[in-house]
């Protein structure tokens, strides 16, 4: 049976020597010299360029849409025909993509480094409850015996990255939106390194620095009933449940516990911060599930990242990194 995706908004921006105010006050096109709108990964995506010559902006325009396109035909659930999808369907990929193996792999490295908080194989658990919920007559949460059956697919040790083949265990399908995004973003800004540019901010869904704005302050990334943090270089990725609700009110969300099979119930969200934005997409999504004794257990596996986090009553958080001259907040 084929199932919706809903997601939260997200957008590109490319500050490229930029002279925008900061990122947490959407940046007014008088201010910038090139502005493009579109779509990237299935969402509204802009991407505002201050360059001299309008030439120049478009070649790199051109080079990030080519980008986004190449990497959607791999890792997106949304296109029918991506890489991850005829995964699904078939339950092995025989001479898979190098970014399709390289992002597994990832996320797997995450599995084992957070003891399974982080696992790809969820994506049992979003169709059956997606399923659920499309029975209208369905106001409540699924009941055990159906997490109960999709929990039994959810098991990231079953999964099998080879140079020449990707094979899932019996039954499984396996979702990268937890790390998705934060990949994208890392591809896109390395593509931007590679051009030599600096003083830019990538930002798709989560935010990668490439060093600070042009009068060397930092980038201001603005949270939601928080103080903004501050961002020189490395990226900032956020988890909350609220992002994409399932059922009446929002009765679920698509942060599972792979524990529990259930949506998590720890923290309204979890920022982290990392030098890769797909290591800290990744992360956060497993600390969205974890208890503050975990978090405080698992920091200083994962190389002792920032974290902030606000709890279900609004207080916040936060565990300092082992390195925090990138970041202040």
């Amino acid at each position: 049976m084929p199932h919706a995706h809903p997601t939260r908004r997200r957008f590109i921006t490319i500050f490229a020597a930029a002279a925008a105010s900061t990122f947490g006050g959407a940046a007014h096109p008088a201010d910038v010299d090139y502005e493009w709108t579109g779509t990237a990964m299935g969402a509204a995506a802009r991407i505002l360029l201050n360059m001299p010559r309008a030439q120049d902006a478009r070649g790199i325009i051109d080079l990030v849409e080519a980008e986004i396109e190449r990497l959607e035909t791999i890792l997106s659930l949304f296109r029918s025909d991506s890489q991850l999808c005829r995964l699904n369907r078939e339950g092995y990929l025989a001479q898979p993509s190098s970014d399709l193996r390289r992002a597994l792999g990832l996320g797997l490295g995450i599995s084992r480094l957070t003891d399974g908080l982080f696992d790809p194989t969820v994506q049992a658990l979003w169709e059956a409850h997606v399923d659920w919920f499309r029975d209208q007559d369905h106001t409540t949460l699924p009941p055990d015996g159906v997490i109960a059956s999709a929990r039994r697919l959810v098991n990231w040790r079953k999964v099998q990255v080879a140079p020449d083949v990707i094979r899932l265990g019996e039954g499984q399908r396996i979702t990268l939106n937890g790390l998705g995004q934060g990949y994208v973003t890392d591809r896109v800004a390395e593509l931007l390194v590679g051009r030599g540019l600096t003083n830019v901010l990538v930002d798709l869904g989560e935010q990668r620095a490439l060093g600070p704005r042009p009068d060397h302050s930092p980038w201001l990334i603005a949270r939601r009933d928080a103080a903004s943090i501050a961002l020189s270089r490395g990226a900032l990725a956020t988890s909350e449940g609220s992002g994409c609700v399932l059922g009446a009110r929002g009765a679920a969300h698509h942060l599972f516990d792979p524990r529990s099979g259930r949506s998590a119930q720890q923290w309204q969200t979890i920022t982290v911060h990392h030098d890769s934005a797909a290591v800290a997409d990744a992360l956060s999504t497993a600390f969205s599930v974890a208890s503050a004794d975990e978090l405080q257990r698992l920091q200083p596996r994962v190389g002792r990242p920032a974290i902030w986090a606000t709890d279900l009553t609004g207080r916040h958080h936060h565990w300092p990194a082992s390195n925090p001259e990138n970041i202040a907040g």
